[in-house]
């Protein structure tokens, strides 16, 4: 949607005059508008000749026409007053075109993206709030429903303010969806099939790059693109009630009854005899003490400000070295709809290899060594000789960076306890947006030394990967329900005190 395709300054005395008595269709004549109006030579002195032009007033396009070459006589060159035309070479409709955000104007598109990411900071903090406040439930409701709405709206935005605004919004009610349908659904699955579930949710992430390639290739408007993008989530709207809220967190609020009735559901759709001591058991949680989530909880505990303070600097790796790395696909010498579904392909794989490291070599060894596999890809690629060796390396990197991105989400939903998941998770994510809105600004280093960014992510992916290995293994364990259970997972002697196991796995 920001996209900004070749564009020149318009000049209104000429607007109104066609080239039929130069035998020339429309797009000929812009072509000879274009040629005469901008001044050549710019370079020399660092302007863009595509934010200036001559200054034609009082001149026909006859007149310059015929005047072979207008720089013998005029040399006065003024900036873009009354306008640009778009060629429309790459895309379609975009803000940049509508708003004209170019020349003076061209850093608002970064901007805006900088906004949309700052609502998914806002995002992170709300939405774990609130799910652990009012429940998983509520929380997916109430943002799955005002994506749809606001994503709607944006494509009713009449200036960039209203436009930055529900961008804003966008981002934080988006993340929030998506952050606590992660926690809810690996909170109402088994140890064995965790995994999966998590990983799984990525492929759909994949997808969505292609999707977006072929909309954007083929939807010629931004506004219509918005409300593209808003029905999916007015879609799942009439379908939200037919979740239910998390067994774990009900019995983490001490509301059985409403627990018993979430359980009965699940085992009754999934074909199950509910055991008779099941409730007596989940029954004598009764006598432990509710636990409060907030941040305070995490720093009463040493271990548990070690194991979060390690995730926060993980995440922000794993989100800084991935967006770091997708930001280069552009250079690879193709048609930008087609890099972009590249960049999105590797995944694919990198997804399915996170899954079955997972299972096979748990969680320390799987992310701690990928991550340190994207650093030393990083390297490799300071090294290698420009073409395919290069790039080779470099989807080495996007391959082993995508992969610990997914394994990274289940481990910590692992580490947290019940009470403190959603936080925890969000606190992380909070971190992985900051380091998302600081890949790109250290990508400006490469004019200093042209290695320097690579140096940058090889050095901290490898650095985060071995501090992965001082994080506990959770393989086959059950999730954390209380603070006691995760500051025993590093001894490996975790036995959940809400004996609610069962529940999960029906």
């Amino acid at each position: 949607m920001t996209g900004t395709n070749d564009h020149w300054c318009k000049v209104s005395q000429w607007e109104a005059e066609n080239c039929s008595q130069y035998l020339m269709d429309a797009s000929q004549c812009d072509e000879l508008k274009r040629n005469l109006s901008t001044p050549v030579n710019l370079d020399e002195y660092d302007l863009d000749p595509q934010c200036f032009k001559y200054n034609l007033s009082g001149i026909s396009l006859s007149d310059a026409y015929e005047s072979n070459n207008l720089s013998t006589y005029i040399d006065d060159v003024i900036p873009c007053d009354e306008g640009w035309h778009f060629e429309r070479n790459n895309y379609r409709k975009t803000i940049t075109e509508e708003w004209e955000l170019v020349c003076d104007r061209s850093s608002i598109p970064n901007v805006l993206q900088s906004v949309n990411l700052a609502g998914v900071l806002l995002g992170c903090i709300l939405s774990g709030a609130m799910a652990d406040k009012i429940g998983r439930f509520y929380t997916i409701a109430i943002c799955t429903v005002l994506t749809g709405v606001v994503c709607a709206i944006t494509a009713l935005s009449s200036n960039i303010y209203v436009y930055a605004m529900l961008r804003f919004t966008v981002g934080a009610t988006t993340y929030g969806a998506s952050l606590v349908c992660f926690v809810y659904g690996t909170e109402v699955v088994s140890a064995d099939v965790r995994v999966y579930f998590g990983v799984f949710l990525w492929y759909f992430f994949a997808l969505g790059y292609f999707v977006l390639a072929v909309i954007g290739r083929y939807v010629t408007s931004w506004r219509i693109q918005m409300v593209i993008y808003a029905l999916p989530f007015l879609f799942l709207t009439p379908f939200i009630g037919m979740l239910s809220e998390s067994p774990r967190w009900l019995l983490s609020k001490k509301k059985f009854v409403h627990a018993e009735k979430v359980i009965r559901k699940i085992a009754r759709v999934n074909g199950k005899t509910l055991p008779d001591e099941l409730m007596s058991t989940l029954k004598t949680v009764e006598d432990v003490p509710i636990q409060s989530a907030s941040y305070l909880d995490i720093l009463r505990h040493r271990i548990l400000i070690y194991y979060t303070i390690n995730l926060i600097y993980n995440w922000f790796v794993q989100s800084f070295v991935y967006y770091g790395l997708s930001l280069g696909t552009s250079s690879l010498g193709v048609n930008n709809y087609i890099a972009f579904c590249l960049s999105g392909a590797v995944e694919i794989p990198a997804y399915t290899a996170s899954m079955f490291s997972m299972t096979y070599l748990g969680r320390k060894i799987s992310t701690g060594g990928l991550m340190i596999l994207a650093g030393l890809a990083c390297f490799a690629t300071i090294l290698a000789p420009l073409g395919p060796i290069r790039v080779i390396f470099g989807m080495i990197g996007k391959f082993a960076i995508t992969a610990s991105f997914a394994n990274i989400y289940v481990h910590t939903a692992e580490i947290f306890p019940t009470p403190l998941r959603v936080l925890g998770v969000g606190t992380c994510s909070i971190a992985a947006r900051v380091g998302g809105i600081i890949a790109p600004l250290v990508l400006v280093l490469e004019k200093g030394w042209k290695h320097l960014p690579l140096v940058c992510f090889a050095a901290s992916s490898v650095l985060a990967g071995l501090l992965v290995f001082f994080l506990p293994e959770t393989k086959g364990l059950p999730m954390p329900d209380t603070i006691e259970d995760t500051l025993s997972l590093r001894k490996r002697k975790y036995r959940p005190v809400n004996n609610n196991q069962a529940a999960s796995e029906l």
